[in-house]
């Protein structure tokens, strides 16, 4: 993923390293995503399902990373097949949508994201009937598909990039390419930008005797989307995958999907204190990010699903990548016609400065969630390009922040993994594969390596933890994978795959997919609202985000009630009074570090 969720993809922090350190001790990471299921700023309507909501919005959508789900032929790679051998998980969890990370063809210079043909998928993975096979059965299980669509870049081994390196023909500009600047008869590229993953981003091609832009590694080119050919031809691929029934797609780094005209223009110094001058914090980047042009290509995606929707009757859901503060409703976003939607990954600065203290807040999520609420529909806490649930927070606030994003009014994304509570591993500098880490060398690797957040799923307690038959996956498997793990969770009852499965099932009642969320107790520690109304029942969601235990009293208003029934606890009470079934008095209720409970009223 480019950026990324963007997310990164690349998730590709945008903040300087001290602001990356600080991310671990702030409560909600808010990354900004813009869900694209409109025309004119119309909500998309489609067909309807569960309560009259689109499917997107009543799904749970967790994030498949390929290479680290399900190995089938003993690689050490996961595939497709290790995918469909799965499937049955998800219906135990109760998720009806997965996404999956890119499997294309590719030379994996950055895991799938240099894509040399976009309509292929990568041998390592599988075979188009694979693919095929994998979205029959997924249907066949009620389980939507989701595909990354990578637009912005492609590998440097891509057909097309390899045809405008003659300079002649139809491929001739379809990249970034310029004849730089002349510096005392020295050719040097045109501009000071510099690539998401540090250091220039010009790259200079001996054969077409030009430099052409790449944002990530330099055998990523970029795309020129002010090539009408190269826009018409994307949205071929985007039918390619249509027509073999894809149900919808998440836009991969859509922010860096155009530049500036003038590519002789500079990029202001961003003036973030302790930022080297070949980091991509080191500018602030207003030629090369979110730029005005890119809600008119982003729309005719649009229209290219709506012609699939009006075939079969069957909704199609689009959401892009896009980490930037603006599209949550001011007059400068890109994605203005289309309803937006907030993640819970990255808080915005001034929310995150409130907090520099190193404490989760409750009062400041609540912040968040009331200034954006009205238009929001999805929510995630990770993904393939940011620090797992339980590095960022601890491992003893990974059930309370399931529950937050499973009961919030909308659509929660889950990464691989975060149902267990898997933990983070450990790799070295020389075994380090992500290269954005290895960009930064030895001393600095751990800052940027995504290595640690990928590492195989942790299926049994038997060797490699079930994701492989080879004696070396591609990335080691967590050492303590004998007890956590999907079969011991699954068999026992407080585990956190099976609160996960609990929340995930309670969301599907009514009172889970009214749109109305009224906030409840709310200071430093709790987080608590209200979802349902009279006539769907009403439910208190009531969560101790902080580091202190605290006592309140949550029988005002809007709870107004004086008893709640247990019908989730976060599995780590030690008192009777808190298990499931239970009736408790609500006039003085004390929550601990990580305790959340959902109450019926």
């Amino acid at each position: 993923m480019k950026g990324a969720l963007k997310g990164k993809s690349k998730e590709r922090l945008q903040n300087s390293p001290n602001e990356k350190q600080n991310f671990s001790t702030i409560f909600l990471l808010v990354q900004l995503i813009v869900v694209l299921a409109a025309i004119g700023g119309y909500v998309w309507y489609g067909r309807q399902g569960h309560s009259g909501l689109e499917w997107w919005k009543t799904s749970v959508i967790y994030q498949i990373y390929p290479r680290s789900f399900k190995d089938s032929d003993g690689d050490g790679v996961g595939d497709l097949r290790g995918i469909i051998s799965k499937l049955d998980y998800f219906q135990y969890l109760n998720v009806k949508a997965i996404w999956l990370s890119p499997f294309y063809r590719s030379p994996m210079k950055d895991f799938g994201y240099d894509i040399s043909n976009h309509t292929d998928v990568d041998p390592i993975f599988g075979t188009l009937k694979d693919f095929d096979d994998l979205v029959t059965e997924s249907h066949r299980r009620d389980i939507k598909v989701i595909i990354d669509f990578v637009p912005n870049h492609m590998s440097d081994q891509h057909p097309w990039f390899q045809e405008s390196l003659k300079g002649t023909g139809k491929y001739r500009d379809y990249f970034m390419w310029s004849d730089g600047k002349s510096s005392f008869g020295r050719k040097k590229p045109p501009n000071n930008w510099l690539g998401v993953f540090s250091g220039e981003c010009w790259r200079w091609n001996e054969q077409r005797k030009q430099y052409y832009y790449h944002a990530f590694v330099k055998e990523q080119p970029d795309l020129n989307y002010r090539n009408p050919d190269v826009v018409k031809d994307m949205n071929d691929v985007l039918r390619f995958w249509m027509e073999r029934g894809v149900d919808g797609i998440r836009v991969d780094a859509i922010m860096k999907l155009f530049e500036s005209e003038n590519i002789f223009q500079d990029e202001p110094r961003s003036n973030r204190p302790g930022v080297p001058a070949f980091q991509y914090e080191y500018l602030t980047h207003i030629h090369t990010e979110n730029l005005p042009e890119i809600g008119d290509v982003v729309r005719g995606w649009r229209k290219v699903m709506d012609e699939y929707e009006a075939k079969d009757g069957q909704s199609r859901f689009m959401v892009v990548e896009l980490y930037d503060p603006r599209p949550l409703g001011t007059s400068t976003t890109t994605m203005a016609p289309c309803p937006s939607t907030l993640t819970l990954q990255r808080v915005s600065r001034p929310i995150a400065e409130e907090t520099a203290s190193g404490r989760l807040s409750a009062t400041n999520t609540t912040i968040c969630l009331q200034a954006h609420g009205p238009s929001l529909w999805m929510y995630n806490l990770g993904n393939h390009d940011r620090k797992r649930v339980s590095k960022r927070f601890g491992a003893e606030y990974v059930n309370v922040l399931n529950m937050l994003l499973l009961t919030l009014k909308g659509t929660p994304t889950t990464y691989y993994g975060e149902e267990l509570g898997m933990e983070e591993i450990e790799v070295s500098f020389e075994d380090t594969q992500d290269p954005w880490g290895i960009n930064f060398g030895k001393e600095r690797y751990t800052e940027f390596s995504r290595d640690p957040c990928r590492s195989p799923l942790q299926w049994d307690a038997f060797s490699q933890s079930g994701f492989t038959t080879s004696s070396k996956p591609w990335l080691p498997v967590h050492p303590g994978y004998k007890t956590c793990n999907v079969q011991v969770q699954k068999n026992k009852k407080d585990s956190s795959l099976n609160i996960y499965k609990s929340l995930a099932t309670l969301r599907e009642a009514t009172a889970f997919q009214d749109p109305d969320v009224q906030f409840a107790v709310v200071n430093d520690e709790i987080l608590s609202y209200v979802r349902g109304t009279a006539n769907t029942g009403r439910y208190l969601v009531t969560m101790n985000l902080g580091h202190d235990s605290s006592t309140a009293d949550y029988t005002k208003d809007p709870v107004s009630a004086k008893n709640g029934r247990v019908v989730v606890n976060t599995g780590n009470f030690n008192e009777s009074k808190f298990n499931v079934g239970k009736s408790l008095s609500l006039s003085s209720l004390t929550l601990k570090p990580g305790q959340g409970l959902v109450l019926k009223l």
